[in-house]
């Protein structure tokens, strides 16, 4: 009981903080939600799974990964550019709409989009997706999630789902859920996250630590916060450390869906 009421009083406090922090700017280091004007996207928009996708790469490719956008859903924006990316290096890749049309738009209320959009909807529209790339010879498929999609990712290498994990300045992800990981996974937090502190990326690293069965890389970035990865402007520092961080994550896929 006590344990219960502690739990959602964490909750309803990320929420404030969370709520707090998307009606202004996205990251202290510049992040915002644009796509680079002159991009020409690589994918398409097509139906799979149940649901409408941004994929890329090439349709004979035996590997495939999963991206997990953030609040702000699948729309043109940097995740197709990095969805791209990954498939120009070898990768069939999948971007999800979870929220079905209806991403997170800045400034709205919170609260209550995130209770119509919870992760755990999004773990259980994963699951048809990954069926999906099986059925369709896919062998091994790695997922990556940023923010919000950190919790799906993570919740979906508690199973045998996925063979490799990168999570992303994850938030609503617990020391319960990396405890629970079962597959070689990797995090990339930001020294200036007030969504996914430092200090819980550090004991995210001290869990995985005592988890010598499961292969790990966690690694703080110094000078970002929250959203860098995906929610960059075209500064020569936010460019840099994302392109960093994306660096990272085809390196850890590389590393477990290729040997």
């Amino acid at each position: 009981m006590y344990l219960t009421i502690k739990v959602n009083m964490l909750f309803l406090g990320f929420l404030l903080l969370l709520n707090t922090s998307l009606s202004i700017d996205i990251s202290k280091n510049g992040a915002n939600v644009e796509m680079s004007s002159d991009y020409c996207e690589k994918g398409k928009v097509q139906q799979f799974g149940g649901l409408d996708c941004y994929i890329s790469g090439h349709s004979h490719s035996k590997t495939a990964i999963i991206l997990i956008t953030d609040v702000f859903g699948f729309a043109p924006s940097h995740s197709r550019e990095i969805a791209d990316k990954v498939a120009a290096a070898g990768y069939y890749t999948v971007v999800p709409d979870f929220f079905r049309g209806d991403p997170y738009v800045q400034g709205k209320p919170f609260a209550p989009w995130v209770k119509k959009h919870a992760p755990e909807k999004g773990i259980k529209d994963a699951i048809p997706i990954i069926k999906a790339l099986k059925a369709r010879g896919i062998t091994k498929i790695g997922v990556a999630g940023f923010c919000w999609g950190g919790k799906v990712a993570a919740d979906l290498s508690k199973r045998p789902y996925v063979e490799a994990t990168v999570l992303l300045h994850p938030t609503y992800t617990t020391t319960q859920d990396i405890q629970g990981d079962k597959v070689p996974i990797s995090i990339l937090g930001g020294e200036l996250d007030d969504l996914c502190k430092p200090e819980l990326v550090k004991e995210f690293k001290n869990i995985l630590k005592s988890k010598r069965e499961v292969d790990s890389f966690v690694k703080i970035f110094p000078g970002v916060a929250h959203g860098w990865t995906l929610r960059y402007n075209n500064t020569e520092f936010a460019i840099k450390k994302a392109e960093e961080s994306h660096s990272d994550m085809l390196h850890w896929f590389d590393m477990h869906l290729r040997h």
